[in-house]
């Protein structure tokens, strides 16, 4: 990918909106760009990453697998979104697992590089700082309806935090989103099935919508009765 073109994604990225014109140029010509195929490794837990990586197509996953072989997700990226934030600042080692949903891309720009625009330019860190805040406060949540909560409350708290306008279009499959609540694809369609009936939801291949939000939030605080 030629600099130009580099230039052009990276003042669509939001994490960079406030940029000069001359610091976005300079950042394109240090940058690299990767791409993975769609179910390809990008990271594995314990390796190395150096920089800081944005995804600029595709989709991407962050999960662990326990010994067992189980897999729990615990984000899944969009493009325009940063992430191995957590190594960006500190000896480089993942916590977990990085992989393609789909075909994805990725902008990588080396830590040299990101050192010099954080010294010279403190309002990028207090944006990359304000990322992580948020990360951090997600896999609180998540930590909470996992340990704390049973199934439909958990798919309750989910479609609550990503319906919009009372719709939720899933951008991932029915295998992927019970990997993201902890259960079992069976488990989720019995899941699915009873809120359906209980006339909480009307589920319709990936398009869920809401029909009665005080029964699902109160679903996400005592699960169905």
């Amino acid at each position: 990918m030629d600099t130009p073109r580099i230039v052009e994604i990276i003042g669509t990225l939001p994490l960079f909106s406030h940029l000069e014109r001359e610091q976005v140029e300079r950042l394109a010509r240090s940058a690299s760009v990767e791409t993975i195929p769609a179910g390809g490794l990008y990271f594995s837990e314990q390796a190395s990453a150096q920089g800081l990586h944005l995804l600029i197509a595709g989709r991407v996953k962050l999960f662990k697998m326990s010994e067992e072989g189980r897999e729990q997700t615990i984000f899944i990226f969009d493009p325009g979104e940063p992430f191995c934030l957590c190594s960006v600042f500190s000896d480089g080692q993942l916590p977990a697992n990085m992989a393609a949903l789909e075909s994805s891309t990725v902008l990588v720009i080396p830590p040299v590089e990101l050192e010099r625009l954080v010294a010279e330019d403190p309002g990028m860190l207090l944006q990359i700082l304000r990322v992580m805040s948020r990360r951090l406060k997600e896999a609180m949540d998540m930590i909470d309806a996992l340990s704390l909560r049973q199934l439909p409350s958990r798919l309750a708290a989910y479609f609550l935090s990503a319906a919009a306008g009372g719709a939720v279009t899933l951008s991932i499959t029915h295998r992927e989103l019970a990997k993201i609540i902890g259960a079992t694809p069976e488990a989720l369609s019995r899941a699915l099935r009873k809120m359906s009936e209980a006339g909480l939801v009307d589920v319709q291949g990936k398009d869920v919508k809401v029909l009665d939000r005080s029964g699902l939030e109160q679903c996400r605080a005592s699960g169905l009765s």
